[in-house]
């Protein structure tokens, strides 16, 4: 808001003081008048954010009329404002006082003592609010918030019961006191609070999901089954039912529990999120695994989501993680192109797209996928990299560099990527017959890793080339013990020299 906009609005502020000011004294004696003026000058100096000033002002009402409810509270709100929370708490109690019928007041000393931790006062305050509006909700939920503050639980249960039984059994304070029973132990009692909730409302079956997770969470799992069979009586086809009472093979029996998951897989109207969902973490599994049988298992699941979501670019996302974890890259392929065909906005999708090319050497097209790619992710180091991976492989040298050179500048906190990218850099001066640019590109990937095996066989290779052969010696010798066992490179380090 600009200068000329707030000057006036603070000009009519500051006249509707003067207003009240003026109608205020004209209806009372010199006396009174004098008090009320004082007030408004107070009230005008807090506008102004002159708070000493203030405090100068209610001060002095105080002294004419001792016992000014109003005075009071302005006055504690001029400490606050000062920081001086002792003065202000002591303002505020006396503003209680002198007129405890007002709510303001008690809401305002209430938040003054949860500042300073005095979470018992303010509770009794709320307690108080209640007694003058016994109907007010929000009153019983504060005041119950400020017992559980000053650690009196058995306390904030009375005030729930006693709100309810004004508005009757709710979820919100069936959850409160819930949780309230819980952290003190009471489990049956925590237990109890959901079963009258839900003979309250028999129907609603996320009260009964509640009253399930409550038996999971506290290890009943027998209790916990029946509550999910209770749900199946309600709703035959409820898949997290089914996927819980399934959960009940998961750890002792991955197998068992996938092949549980089959009825609700098969099941069209169940969300495909909450299927996928639940098998995720054992896709991720067979990653690091690639245990055959895991495979198996999600395979046979994920073969159903294509079957039963085929319109679905995430059903064919899954299959193709689960077939390119189980070896079978090209069914991969084919699963990651359906999931582009019907949704070509996922990067993870296209990455994978482009290993499995680069891993098959068709480098014909890995060049024109990654080309599609970077027209949708131009700012995806990752798809430079695969261009001019697969220009490389085509021997287009100059072409891959491009891509290369784009690749370092976007790879600058990816020190994998980075370490590829240099390496086929240096394949690609080589190809050039630019060896020194070469033995550079090679270097700075050596500072990545001075350890793998195929750099420091190029490096040598390229030392050859520039005529030392000792040095490029010493390069296949590292190579060899650092895991390359190639015959070529045998051959080289036993000949000192390039063959083909």
């Amino acid at each position: 808001m600009s200068k000329k906009i707030i000057l006036p609005l603070f000009l009519l502020a500051c006249l509707s003081i003067q207003a009240q000011h003026d109608a205020a004294l004209a209806s009372m004696s010199e006396s009174e008048s004098k008090v009320e003026a004082t007030f408004i000058e107070g009230n005008l100096e807090k506008l102004l954010g002159n708070w000493d000033k203030a405090v100068t002002k209610f001060k002095e009402v105080l002294e004419k009329d001792p016992k000014n409810a109003a005075a009071s509270y302005e006055l504690a709100r001029a400490y606050e404002a000062l920081k001086d929370t002792d003065k202000a708490v002591a303002a505020g109690k006396n503003a209680v006082e002198w007129d405890p019928a007002n709510p303001w007041f008690k809401y305002y000393l209430a938040d003054l003592y949860q500042k300073i931790d005095r979470d018992k006062d303010a509770a009794e305050l709320y307690s108080q609010l209640v007694k003058l509006d016994p109907h007010n909700e929000g009153y019983y939920f504060k005041w119950a918030y400020y017992l559980v503050r000053a650690s009196q639980p058995a306390d904030a249960i009375k005030v729930y019961d006693q709100l309810e039984k004004m508005i009757g059994i709710n979820e919100e304070t069936t959850r409160h006191k819930q949780t309230l029973y819980l952290g003190m132990g009471e489990y049956k009692k925590a237990g109890k609070e959901l079963k009258e909730l839900i003979d309250r409302f028999p129907n609603n079956i996320e009260y009964r999901y509640l009253l399930a997770n409550f038996y999971d969470q506290t290890g009943e799992k027998e209790k916990a089954t029946a509550a999910y069979q209770e749900i199946l009586k309600i709703n035959p086809n409820d898949a997290r039912a089914k996927i819980a009472l399934a959960d009940d093979n998961k750890g002792s029996d991955d197998i068992k529990f996938l092949n549980a998951l089959r009825t609700v897989f098969e099941d069209p109207n169940t969300d495909i999120d909450t299927k996928i969902k639940e098998i995720i973490p054992y896709v991720a599994r067979l990653a690091e695994t690639g245990d055959k049988n895991l495979g198996n298992s999600l395979l046979a699941l994920t073969s159903l989501l294509e079957t039963v979501h085929p319109n679905v670019a995430k059903s064919h996302s899954v299959l193709g993680d689960v077939l390119f974890y189980n070896d079978q890259p090209d069914r991969a392929l084919e699963q990651y192109k359906k999931c582009l065909e019907l949704d070509h906005n996922v990067w993870a999708v296209w990455e994978q797209v482009l290993f499995i090319y680069s891993d098959k050497k068709d480098y014909q097209n890995l060049v024109k996928t990654s080309e599609e790619a970077l027209d949708l992710f131009p700012n995806q180091a990752t798809a430079h990299y695969f261009n001019g991976l697969g220009y490389n492989g085509l021997r287009k040298p100059n072409d891959a560099l491009t891509s290369f050179q784009q690749a370092l500048i976007m790879s600058a906190k990816n020190p994998p990527l980075r370490f590829n990218v240099l390496r086929e850099t240096a394949e690609s001066y080589y190809q050039l017959k630019k060896y020194t640019q070469a033995e550079n590109s090679l270097a700075e990937a050596m500072k990545l890793n001075a350890k793998d095996p195929a750099v420091l066989e190029r490096m040598g290779d390229v030392q050859y080339q520039l005529g030392k052969p000792n040095d490029a010696v010493q390069f296949w010798q590292k190579a060899m013990e650092f895991g390359g066992k190639s015959e070529l490179l045998q051959r080289k380090f036993l000949e000192g020299k390039l063959v083909e």
